[in-house]
């Protein structure tokens, strides 16, 4: 008995189906005519379960085995569910869910019509096929499919088993080990905006700054601001304008001390590139104050040796966070892809075995057509539910596609597909935030999209969306009915990161949800109570 140890998960529920029934055969008073088909059953069942462990014969002969006991559990079972009581339609379910797990979707739709045929076969012989009997037996067989499709699915999620590399394990065991080890000599580990907010406390200590900023942006992606100091939102022209005053050092590389007119007030500008190990332009560093103390080449290689500094650790930590949001956009393409050829097929599938039934209930005048009616639409509702969360697991907020461009789209296919009137209102500047901090923006919307979705009156979704990175505000609201709180929200990341979430009520039974977010660091407003810098002596 040693194996016993190792029956999986799916084998103890198939013998939870097997005290099921011998509860119900208790209470319907015919447990002496139940035990031996029970036991008949978890006998066969165990044997075709621990089939790979007595033998050391592999590959067709071992399948052929495996089917013929299969098979003979399925007969049995089906000659059970024809000559016993109710308690004995719960048999089908043990062989339907080992067979569904062993063969997938075929073996259930298999398993389930030889139940079907051998039960109805049964109960015809011994004269005990009433129309009554004949439902139970359809139902039985219509549940097992599920049961069936089910097994099936868990075992497709079940991780396959492969011997590892030892030299791939070790060197990934290195290479962690060496990350653990460089996160605990960086104050701030890998976040991205601590290392740009230590730099700009590094400038701080340099030289009078009004305001300034880290901008990073690999290549042709947008500028994003990491830290900002002086202000709540990036007050000077995207770099990627020709006429900015950052276009220069984001071109070319190199760094420039410059005038700026375009302001309220003319200000004394310093840009310095943040370049990584190979010399490329990850990003910049950007200060100014007022042209009345204008910098100083003095400032401007104080800069650039700050930005020297910095640039590997923050070079690291937003490397670091793409292939976090990397992994995070795989796992769900990944879960999108199961869902999609899992569960999805399956619930159509069950649909199809659904309406066949209620076909044949309604042609027999039988009194369960309308409960099966009632069942199909549950099935619909549930599928539709099923792709809509298909749907948001595959749209992600991408490099090449900005957070105003997902919402907008997502809203769209929402009012399509809802019938819901939806209005959006969109102001976004050239300045990108943070990939992380879009997503997390991107998933509240989505909650609310999904509060106005589960809602049986609401008519009208509406969204705005502000973005000036660093700040950002989302409002969003619909008129259905909704029991969304604050307390909802209380857990959530952004709140964490600086970001306020408010909920309040909307058109009498509906809900309006604020959110706001400044950076770190930055002042209540770009108005700042020390534009009076000293004249240098």
């Amino acid at each position: 008995m040693r194996w016993l140890p190792h029956l999986a998960v799916s084998t103890r529920l198939r013998l939870a189906f097997a005290l099921l029934a011998g509860m119900f055969a208790f209470i319907d008073q015919s447990l002496s005519q139940a035990i031996p088909w029970i036991l008949l059953i978890v006998t066969l069942d165990l044997a075709a379960s621990t089939l790979g462990y007595l033998t050391v014969i592999e590959g067709a002969v071992r399948h052929t085995q495996l089917l013929a006991i299969l098979t003979v559990c399925t007969v049995v079972a089906g000659m059970g569910m024809g000559s016993a009581g109710p308690w004995s339609k719960m048999l089908i379910l043990i062989p339907a869910y080992h067979v569904g797990s062993r063969f997938a979707r075929k073996g259930a739709f298999v398993a389930a019509l030889v139940g079907l045929v051998v039960a109805l076969g049964t109960a015809w012989w011994l004269q005990r096929l009433t129309t009554a009997e004949a439902e139970l037996i359809a139902l039985a067989s219509l549940l097992a499919i599920l049961f069936g499709l089910l097994g099936g699915w868990s075992h497709a999620l079940e991780p396959d088993a492969h011997v590892d590399d030892t030299s791939v394990a070790v060197e990934a065991s290195f290479l962690l080990r060496r990350l653990h080890e460089l996160a605990d000599t960086l104050d701030t580990g890998f976040d991205a905006p601590g290392s740009a907010e230590m730099a700009l406390q590094d400038l701080s200590g340099e030289m009078r700054a009004a305001r300034s900023a880290i901008l990073v942006g690999y290549g042709d992606d947008p500028a994003v601001p990491l830290a900002i100091r002086g202000a709540d939102r990036t007050p000077w022209p995207d770099p990627m304008e020709p006429d900015s005053v950052l276009a220069q050092t984001w071109r070319q590389g190199v760094p420039v001390l410059a005038q700026w007119n375009d302001d309220l007030v003319a200000r004394s500008v310093i840009v310095v590139p943040l370049n990584d190990g190979d010399g490329h332009r990850l990003g910049l560093m950007v200060a100014d104050r007022p042209l009345v103390t204008p910098f100083t080449e003095d400032d401007l290689a104080a800069a650039s040796a700050v930005a020297g500094r910095h640039a590997a650790n923050i070079d690291l930590s937003v490397l670091f966070a793409g292939l976090r949001e990397r992994a995070g956009l795989e796992e769900r393409e990944r879960l999108a892809r199961e869902m999609h050829d899992g569960i999805a097929q399956e619930m159509v599938a069950l649909g199809f075995g659904i309406d066949a039934v209620r076909r044949n209930a309604r042609g027999q005048g039988s009194p369960l057509a309308d409960e099966l009616d009632s069942l199909r639409v549950d099935v619909s509702r549930v599928l539709a539910d099923l792709r809509l969360h298909i749907g948001d697991l595959r749209i992600a907020v991408r490099p090449d596609t900005g957070l105003g461009a997902m919402i907008g789209a997502r809203l769209q296919n929402f009012g399509s597909s809802s019938g819901v009137t939806t209005r959006m209102h969109l102001s976004e500047t050239g300045f990108r935030l943070p990939a992380h901090t879009e997503v997390l923006i991107y998933r509240l919307f989505l909650r609310m999209l999904a509060d106005a979705r589960h809602s049986l009156n609401a008519e009208i979704v509406e969204v705005r969306l502000n973005v000036a990175a660093p700040r950002v505000e989302l409002w969003m609201a619909h008129d259905g009915t909704s029991s969304l709180t604050e307390r909802d929200f209380a857990d959530y990341p952004l709140n964490s990161m600086g970001g306020e979430i408010l909920v309040e009520p909307y058109a009498g039974v509906g809900v309006a949800l604020r959110m706001r977010m400044r950076a770190r660091g930055a002042a209540p407003s770009a108005t700042l109570s020390n534009e009076r810098i000293p004249q240098p002596s």
